[in-house]
């Protein structure tokens, strides 16, 4: 034992004994660099000792003096998990947040009571550190606000199970937040991926055309297999308006095939419904995302499900006019006519592959 050990350990019984609060943080500045500092190893039982004796007169810190000591404590690999889980649990965030996002002493049992019990603030710090086990993050996705789930996402060395996946899949619905950061990890499923393509914007869109420009047929079959899952319940009843479509557009398909003319022909007439659920059919996205392209005035979805359908793009042009409004047809249709020249056939084809899955999994699911 070294002669700084020796005087490291005898300082820490007059810690123990010190009331003065002003000696108490000088004798704590002390011997922590003391401690840390010294090259030697340091046996069990002075670690130990420097756990229990900082751990027990650190409460009574103020907040400034934590923060430095955790700071410190953090940085090295002093084995003192008591005093590191007690400033992780403090309720300054200030305190908690270097331990919580760099250190190793924490155990997955730690972060997890700290996920579940504590500030969105204490979590968020959590969603930052390197190599997130999943069993932490499925409790941060399950606890989480957005923004904290947002950071987990763009946390490229965090682990984040199937389950957890399909969790943020459902929250990035209607979060663009969440759809900006989901999109953008390298590792989330394909199918989920999906999911998301007729709700997001543009730009979020054509990344995951990419992605499906670069699976292989392997990958894709893989992927098909797992898109069957039960999104949501929240299909409904049909409305009277689709059922009447229902019904009419049975009749036509018992004389001839749908095609895009009958697009043509529905919207141009404003029969929405049946243009809905003309494209329903022809494309296998489901009424509700046919319903939500028109209603949403989405010319970049229409372009993205016509060019599935290998629509000729005067056709598309057209459609688009009548969808997007005719004060704004001419302006709309120049913006996204380009959106629909770029977007590869084959990377279209196969996300309509999904899309006919997914309609089957929502009709049944709505049976």
């Amino acid at each position: 034992m070294s002669s700084s050990t020796v005087s490291a350990f005898a300082r820490l019984k007059d810690l123990a004994s010190e009331s003065s609060s002003e000696k108490r943080r000088e004798l704590l500045r002390s011997i922590t660099d003391l401690f840390l500092g010294d090259p030697c190893e340091r046996s069990d039982a002075e670690c130990m000792l420097f756990d229990d004796v900082v751990g027990a007169v650190v409460k009574d810190m103020q907040a400034s003096v934590k923060a430095e000591l955790a700071e410190k404590l953090t940085k090295s690999k002093a084995p003192v998990h008591n005093t590191l889980r007690t400033f992780a649990m403090d309720d300054d965030i200030n305190v908690a947040r270097p331990v919580l996002e760099n250190s190793a002493s924490l155990s997955d049992e730690d972060l997890i009571e700290i996920v579940t019990s504590r500030t969105q603030e204490h979590i968020m710090a959590i969603s930052k550190r390197a190599g997130v086990s999943e069993k932490v993050s499925d409790a941060i996705v399950d606890h989480g606000t957005e923004a904290v789930i947002a950071s987990l996402l763009e946390n490229s060395s965090a682990q984040i199970g199937r389950e957890s996946m399909e969790k943020v899949a459902d929250k990035a619905q209607k979060s663009a937040l969440l759809q900006k950061s989901f999109v953008g990890r390298d590792d989330v499923p394909l199918d989920l991926l999906n999911e998301l393509v007729m709700l997001v914007e543009s730009d979020l869109r054509s990344e995951i055309m990419k992605r499906f420009e670069g699976v292989s047929e392997q990958e894709l079959d893989a992927a098909l297999a797992r898109s069957r899952r039960l999104v949501r319940k929240n299909f409904g009843k049909q409305s009277r308006e689709q059922k009447l479509a229902e019904a009419e557009l049975d009749k036509i398909q018992q004389r001839e095939a749908l095609g895009i003319g009958h697009l043509h022909r529905f919207i141009q007439a404003n029969q929405i419904s049946n243009f809905c659920e003309t494209l329903h059919r022809i494309s296998g996205i489901s009424y509700a995302a046919a319903h939500g392209i028109y209603m949403k005035r989405d010319i970049d979805g229409l372009a993205f499900v016509m060019k599935a359908l290998d629509a000729p793009l005067q056709s598309f042009a057209t459609i688009a006019a009548y969808v997007a409004g005719k004060k704004d047809a001419v302006n709309m249709v120049t913006e996204y006519a380009a959106v629909y020249r770029d977007v590869s056939p084959q990377a279209a084809a196969r996300a309509l592959r999904f899309w006919k899955v997914r309609g089957a999994s929502s009709q049944d699911e709505a049976a």
